[in-house]
Parts: C-alpha cells; structure tokens; sequence
C-alpha cells in the first residue's frame, strides 16, 4: 500500500511532519514539471463556478481591504490577473461610472469571460485586456490604483511582476496585493482536506512557483520602495455551505497537474477527491482556507 492510499483509508498523518497524503511511489521529483509557471487551474468558463466560490470565501475580506487601501470614486484602476472579472467587476462599482478599471490577465478565455460578464453587467467603465504581468505594454504612471489577488504565487518571477505594477503607478498611487499560503490550508480534525496543502505544496517547486508566496508578501513590497506599508494577515474558517468546497474545486480543476508531474495517477486521485467531498458535508470538520496575506502601500509622490 502506497502513502496516497494510506491517507485514503486513514486520514492521518504517515509522518509526524506531513499530513499524509505522500508521493506516488513515496518518491520526490526533482525536475521542473511542465513550463515554468504553468497555471495549474482551469481558465475561462469552466474556472467561472470555483473563482465565484473563492470570491464567497475572500470577498468580503477584499472589498474592506480596498476600501482602507483608499479606493476611491472616479480612480483609475489596473486589477493584474483579473481571472474571470470578478475583482474587476467590483472595483468598477466601488470607483464609480467616472472611474475606470483595466483588468489585465495572460490568458485569453480569461479575459472573454471576464468581457462577456463585464457587458452582461453593463460596466461600462471596466475594460479588459489579455497581457503578461511582468511586461504589460501599458504607459508608466497612469493609474491611482494597481490590484492583485492570487497573481504572484502562480508565477516564476513575481519580483518582476511586483516591478511592473509598481511602474505603472502614478506618483503617490496604491499598491494593493493578496495572496496566499497554499500549504497552510487543511482542516480541523485532520482530514482529506489536507490533501489540498500536500498536492499543491508538492507542485509548486516542480512548477517553479512559491505556493507560499503569502510569507514573505510583505517583504517583496517594501523591496520596491514603496512608503507606508501596511500588512495583515486573515484565515477563512468554514463549517458547512458551498464556500466550504473551494479545497476540494481547486484539487480537482489541478489534477491533470497533478498527475503530469508524477505526485499522483488519474485513479488513485477519484478517492481523495470523494473523501475531500464527505468531509466538505460533515459540519464537524472545519475546513481551514490558505492563509490570506494582505499588504499595500504608497509610491512615493
């Protein structure tokens, strides 16, 4: 019996340091799996259902953080990898029919989705563009505002993407960004849920991405010069309702991942995936979400 089999059946740790879901093979990959930065989730359509769900988990949280980072009516706003609009979309209420915000994400089906709800919504001030985030093309010093929420852990070089959004700030703009710890997530007891933080705290080297990136936030930020920088940290807890499936969406949408770097077969995936569904019913297990870092800060004037 294999580790990932042993977590199916047990639900606990193998070892004192892990949550027990392992390796296939109980081997370690040591390569690069799949292009540097490879997104590992779904895109355009079949990403709507999971980004609203991770909108229900951190929402509210971002709308307040925003509002203290000082968004205000008739601003001009870049959200970088705006995913499916949805930051956008609200950002474009917040700052009002003077305002304007430009969500900027690599992907093509991203940014259809995100222009096709845009219009649904009659948002006439959110416009979106498909460009990359360490080099978008767009002037330097244009807008008040640059937003991110789930970006840098997904790239291999988020320094420069931190760089560039800095870049486009006018003088005396705000730099908001979250982010996650992926591997902090699991749950209360010990659960199936765990396999989440063990999957994806797996992939993110093999990827050559920082899963973790939330940790040390606060100190990319300050590294490019801006003043006042504020942090704080928050960790969505939930018992029961849909929200609580966001682990659960995201190990499925990773899967091929998943199974391309070796950390797991097709097969041997279905069981943590139906244990991870029992445990999102049971109202005894509390699901713990990845860590939230949040951090902005001033470009001076």
């Amino acid at each position: 019996m294999n580790r990932i089999e042993n977590f199916v059946q047990n639900n606990r740790p193998s070892t004192p340091n892990r949550s027990g879901f392992g390796l296939l093979n109980g081997h370690r990959q040591t390569h690069i799996s799949g292009n540097p930065g490879e997104y590992a989730l779904a895109t355009g359509s079949r990403a709507v259902h999971r980004l609203k769900i991770l909108d229900s988990v951190y929402g509210s949280g971002t709308r307040a953080l925003l509002q203290r980072a000082g968004l205000k009516r008739g601003m001009r706003v870049a959200d970088f990898g705006c995913g499916v609009g949805i930051v956008s979309r609200v950002i474009a209420i917040m700052i009002g029919p003077r305002g304007s915000v430009l969500g900027i994400d690599n992907s093509e089906s991203q940014i259809e989705q995100a222009s096709l709800q845009a219009e649904a919504d009659r948002l006439r001030n959110a416009t979106f563009i498909a460009a990359d985030a360490t080099q978008t093309g767009l002037p330097r010093g244009s807008f008040d505002m640059v937003y991110c929420r789930f970006l840098l852990l997904h790239l291999p070089d988020p320094e420069a993407a931190l760089r560039e959004m800095a870049a486009l700030l006018k003088p005396g703009g705000t730099l908001v960004c979250e982010d996650g710890d992926l591997a902090a997530a699991g749950s209360v007891p010990l659960s199936a849920l765990n396999a989440f933080a063990e999957l994806f705290g797996q992939l993110g080297p093999l990827r050559g991405v920082d899963y973790s990136i939330s940790r040390r936030l606060y100190h990319l930020v300050v590294q490019e010069g801006l003043k006042n920088v504020n942090v704080q940290i928050h960790q969505p807890a939930i018992a029961n309702g849909a929200p609580k499936s966001l682990l659960e969406l995201s190990v499925a949408e990773a899967g091929d991942a998943f199974v391309g770097a070796g950390l797991i077969d097709e097969p041997t995936l279905e069981s943590p995936l139906r244990n991870m569904r029992q445990a999102n019913e049971d109202p005894n297990v509390l699901a713990l979400m990845p860590p939230m870092t949040q951090v902005w800060g001033m470009k001076a004037a």
